[in-house]
């Protein structure tokens, strides 16, 4: 298992959104997210996965070419977040993936 080089895609922010949950915010932190985005996208969406799903496109358009896959990793591991088992899932290319690849 390695990880992905380069940047997820919003379709792939868009399914780690609705794994993540209640973890949102601190993962915003995390990520670098100044508090007054995270206040308005916390205001202008109702559900959660809408919410986590703005935040990462924004993290995503405001970082650049920073908002790479080790950056998001970073953020789902750090201490206020631990979700180590997302960053596995969404950041790195697992052996059967791999083994698809070069069969495929």
């Amino acid at each position: 298992m390695h990880r992905r080089n380069g940047i997820p895609s919003d379709a792939e922010l868009l399914n780690l959104s609705s794994e993540l949950g209640a973890k949102w915010k601190n993962l915003a932190r995390a990520l670098g997210i100044p508090e007054s985005n995270i206040e308005v996208v916390d205001e202008e969406n109702r559900k959660v996965v809408e919410k986590c799903y703005n935040l990462l496109l924004l993290w995503k358009q405001g970082s650049g070419y920073r908002a790479t896959y080790e950056a998001l990793e970073a953020g789902l591991c750090h201490g206020v977040v631990l979700r180590r088992d997302l960053a596995e899932k969404y950041c790195y290319v697992h052996a059967l993936a791999q083994e698809n690849d070069l069969n495929g």
